[in-house]
């Protein structure tokens, strides 16, 4: 690590001038904190390391934390709550007394040995462990499984082993939600929101859709890789974040989604500001589907398998 977490008083009684303290890097959402050396790229590393310098003894980092020492990308947890950092999570014991809780999010429950890594100066809840305290902790059922989604999709979890691992836990709250969706696990999601609709999707009572799903036209050429599929009825559903209206992003996609339906795909489009009513356009999509002539079906599919 090329950086150091110091507290700022700690540096003034080492004899640091005070102007030289003012002019090292601060920490988002903590104070009496400054980075010395070279700061890293990744921001969310800084935070991680200050509240690991203001735990208190015997605590363990969890949460998204936890995932993102274990390698979770920040395209799939940036650390943020909107525009504001998130409190980083803390596993505490019930014997911690007063500290600074500013920036933090400590939480008593208790981390057994066996739950528990060690990466580098940091105690971090177990990959296993962390994926049941993202999901368990997320405020939605369709976050909670998007949580799920990305802990097998950067390998923290393995969907058969996970189920073990939870079966004989008790004690821990909302550990029965994490057991209903554990068999809903796919590792080939691509996003958070393409999980949550997936959920929606599940949740409508259609078909079980395949993520990801490689689509190739009546020759055996690929044309597109959809967000969701199934294959029976040949509804896609696609979900449109804000990168797909960058810069030709548009045009191309107009080209793409023209020629699934000249496949005789059925596409329904999702959108962030259609989160209230994703299950009413899936059931729109499945009618129209349904109803199609299949005469004129000209896709083919490959079998795609599922870690």
């Amino acid at each position: 690590m090329t950086f150091q977490i110091e507290k700022t008083a700690d540096l003034l009684a080492q004899g640091m001038p005070k102007r030289q303290v003012d002019r090292l890097a601060r920490v988002d959402g903590m104070l009496g904190l400054r980075v010395v050396g070279q700061e890293p790229d990744d921001r969310r590393l800084v935070r991680i390391h200050a509240a690991w310098a203001k735990a208190p003894a015997g605590s363990v980092l969890a949460g998204w934390a936890a995932a993102v020492v274990h390698g979770v990308p920040a395209d799939f947890l940036d650390g943020m709550a909107g525009d504001a950092p998130r409190p980083v999570d803390l596993c505490v014991p019930a014997t911690a007394g007063s500290y600074d809780t500013r920036g933090l999010r400590p939480r008593r429950t208790r981390v057994p040995e066996s739950q528990r890594a060690q990466e580098g100066d940091l105690v971090v809840t177990s990959p296993q462990r962390t994926a049941l305290d993202l999901a368990r902790w997320a405020r939605s059922e369709p976050r909670r499984l998007a949580m799920l989604d990305l802990s097998a999709r950067f390998g923290l979890i393995d969907k058969d082993e996970f189920a073990q691992f939870i079966a004989p836990l008790g004690g821990l709250h909302r550990l029965n939600n994490v057991r209903e969706l554990a068999p809903l696990i796919s590792a080939r999601a691509e996003s958070v929101p393409e999980s949550e609709m997936r959920f929606r999707w599940i949740n409508a009572e259609l078909p079980a859709p395949v993520a990801n799903q490689p689509v190739h036209d009546r020759f055996g050429n690929f044309v597109a890789r959809v967000d969701l599929f199934d294959p029976e009825s040949g509804l896609a559903a696609e979900y449109q974040g804000f990168w797909h209206d960058l810069d030709l992003a548009p045009e191309l996609d107009e080209a793409r989604l023209t020629r699934l339906r000249g496949m005789n795909l059925t596409v329904v489009e999702i959108r962030k500001e259609d989160r209230d009513r994703v299950e009413d356009l899936l059931l729109e999509g499945y009618s129209r589907a349904r109803a199609r002539d299949q005469r004129m079906d000209a896709w083919t599919c490959p079998r795609v398998e599922d870690a």
